[in-house]
């Protein structure tokens, strides 16, 4: 592998006037070669006016458009945004996520004394011609409950849609990672499975992102979390080999924490882990999964300096201090592949982009 070049897909072009922080982007590539991206811009990392924006680019990432609201539409109490896309075979756009509803715009989404979240609701987007215009969210429920859908769905050969995600919250017990399924191109979803839960519940199974290793084999990666000895555990990857309805686990030996991955074909992945403890890095590895094993055959560090690390402490004190996070792989129509993640940087969160080549 073979890093050709950074870029930028959104950064603030006017720091000294507004504040403009941009997070949690997803991309896809479009029919027609171009590129979409959706992220989420706010005046703080956390704020209450974050909305989820929509950005293209025409020469494979190297430049995006000035980007625009997903959606116009405001809730009140306000709500703050965040989305992932995903593009169906029929060219339809779905954009799927979470709200966090904002009753006091100085409300942290963490109460720092009871660990309390605000309320979590899950939403869906579409659009039918290439990113231009968008439905307004709608709410969908799965079993009442809150989850932490930060990653884009699956359409799976079948034409099953998935996701992967769980009920969030911070407790110290009652964790498990989810798939929940739409069989009706994503307006309503139902919990299919879990895909990964400790014995004791204790293990949070946070960022969770899939991908369709082989038709029915399905790889979900996650970022563990032992929340009752407030550590963070090596990644896991889950496998089915029957669309999503079981799973075993496999550990992979990367202690990494946000995390995600692609199929590249004859049992091969290719992941990106962000590592926020020493040694820090962005790091794409080349793994074979033949025999339910996770073998690294090759990996290349994005970011190479040990700068940005977390604080590791307790989990108020590291989802505070943050300094990149939710990276993506995406493969471009030439071959290359795009790696992309939010990054602090001279102050500001921005939306960064890495060239690869295999």
């Amino acid at each position: 592998m073979q890093h050709l070049h950074t870029l930028t897909i959104y950064q603030n072009p006017a720091p000294l006037l507004v504040s403009r922080q941009a997070v949690f982007p997803g991309i896809v590539a479009l029919p027609e070669g171009s590129l979409l991206a959706l992220f989420s811009i706010g005046q703080a990392f956390d704020a209450a006016d974050t909305r989820a924006f929509v950005s293209h680019s025409q020469d494979a990432g190297n430049t995006w458009s000035a980007p625009t609201r997903l959606s116009a539409q405001e809730a009140t109490p306000e709500e703050s945004e965040s989305f992932k896309p995903l593009l169906l075979r029929d060219g339809t756009l779905i954009a799927t996520g979470y709200v966090f509803v904002r009753p006091d715009p100085l409300a942290p989404i963490v109460d720092p004394e009871t660990l309390g979240l605000l309320a979590l609701r899950n939403k869906v987007s579409f659009s039918t011609d290439g990113g231009q215009n968008w439905s307004a969210p709608a709410t969908f429920d799965v079993q009442g409950q809150s989850l932490e859908l930060s990653g884009p769905g699956l359409e799976l050969a079948s034409g099953r849609l998935l996701a992967a995600a769980a009920p969030f919250h911070l407790g110290k017990s009652g964790h498990a990672g989810w798939i929940i399924a739409s069989d009706d191109k994503g307006h309503n979803w139902f919990k299919l499975s879990e895909f990964y839960s400790a014995p004791g519940g204790n293990v949070a199974p946070w960022e969770c992102r899939l991908c369709e290793v082989s038709p029915g084999r399905v790889a979900v990666m996650m970022w563990a979390y032992d929340s009752a000895a407030g550590v963070n555990l090596d990644n896991k990857l889950a496998l089915s080999d029957d669309g999503g309805l079981s799973f075993r686990t496999i550990e992979t030996g990367v202690h990494g924490q946000a995390s995600s991955l692609i199929a590249l074909g004859d049992n091969r992945l290719l992941t990106i882990h962000a590592h926020r403890e020493a040694p820090v890095g962005l790091i794409v590895r080349r793994v074979d999964i033949t025999g339910d094993r996770f073998v690294m055959e090759e990996e290349l560090d994005l970011l190479g300096d040990a700068s940005p690390a977390s604080d590791s402490s307790n989990i108020r004190n590291q989802f505070a201090s943050l300094k990149f996070g939710q990276p993506s792989l995406l493969k471009l129509p030439g071959g290359d592949i795009l790696a992309a993640c939010w990054s602090f940087e001279n102050s500001q969160y921005v939306i960064k982009g890495f060239r690869l080549s295999l």
